[in-house]
């Protein structure tokens, strides 16, 4: 049993201490608003009434905060050598790579480890099926495995280097899933304006997403390989198609504003000469190659 300290009562904090408490440890609690603590209180943890309290309480302080400058905020706050020895400090705020180095300074100062996270699923999955990365020290990582893993069974280590969980993060699920999912709903928004409600277009969305597997994972062999040859939808294909599809929406008097976005990095590759390569080729050309 290890005595976690959770800062931040949002829905994903909540979730996370509820999740340490159902996995039998001991969990203090902090919010800058006590009575969102109260739920938690009714469910065995304790409240605690300042970030020095929750340091000082804890071997693992786990930190849910809205954004690094608040985390940060939190930090510079401790009272001088609060500090238990051999504590760790787990920032689970989405941020960037940046943010997450400059972090570990901030928490250095206080004799604290640490270890940056993100947090890739919904607050349901907490303590269920979550995927949590968790970036840093390898030896900081086994010492509490043990306990971290009790915030889901997809709780990894990504190895020492601070920044790659938010990194991936940011890339995976704000680059990737939100995109993804906004253009579906750009996608119910059209079809709307034709009289087709939403639940007609699940099931072939759903089977696209069969094919987005495959497809990715041969653009990830093509990026490694970095021959992007192909004899299937080409980028002038691919261009042609979203050019149709942008006017259509635009037509229905909708944005398309994704979809838009995505007709920019087409027509870039193919300003690069890279029209009859395959989708994949806008790696490249979004990484800031330009022929």
């Amino acid at each position: 049993m290890t005595r976690v300290s959770v800062l931040g009562m949002g829905l994903m904090g909540s979730a996370v201490a509820k999740a340490f408490i159902d996995a039998g440890h001991e969990v203090a609690v902090w919010n800058r608003t006590p009575a969102r603590c109260v739920p938690l209180a009714d469910a065995g943890a304790r409240t605690v009434w300042s970030p020095s309290e929750a340091v000082a309480w804890g071997e693992v302080i786990v930190s849910v905060l809205s954004d690094y400058q608040v985390v940060e905020e939190v930090v510079t706050s401790l009272a001088p050598g609060v500090a238990a020895t051999g504590s760790v400090f787990v920032n689970l705020t989405s941020g960037d790579a940046d943010a997450a180095a400059a972090m570990r300074k901030a928490v250095a100062a206080t004799d604290m480890a640490y270890l940056d996270g993100a947090v890739l699923s919904f607050p349901k999955d907490l303590g269920g099926t979550a995927d949590i990365l968790i970036s840093g020290p390898e030896d900081v990582w086994d010492t509490y495995k043990s306990a971290l893993i009790a915030m889901g069974s997809g709780t990894v280590h990504t190895g020492p280097v601070i920044h790659e969980a938010n990194v991936i993060d940011t890339a995976v699920t704000g680059a990737f899933l939100c995109v993804s999912l906004g253009a579906f709903y750009e996608a119910t928004a059209y079809a709307a304006h034709h009289g087709i409600p939403a639940h007609r277009l699940a099931g072939p969305a759903i089977r696209w997403l069969d094919l987005m597997r495959a497809e990715i994972l041969q653009g990830v062999e093509q990026i490694d390989s970095g021959d992007y040859a192909t004899d299937q939808a080409t980028i002038d294909t691919y261009e042609a198609a979203m050019e149709m599809v942008t006017g259509a929406i635009q037509a229905a008097g909708r944005p398309a504003s994704i979809i838009s976005g995505f007709l920019t990095n087409l027509r870039a590759a193919q300003a690069a000469g890279h029209g009859d390569k395959s989708l994949a080729v806008t790696h490249e050309i979004l990484g800031g190659k330009t022929s």
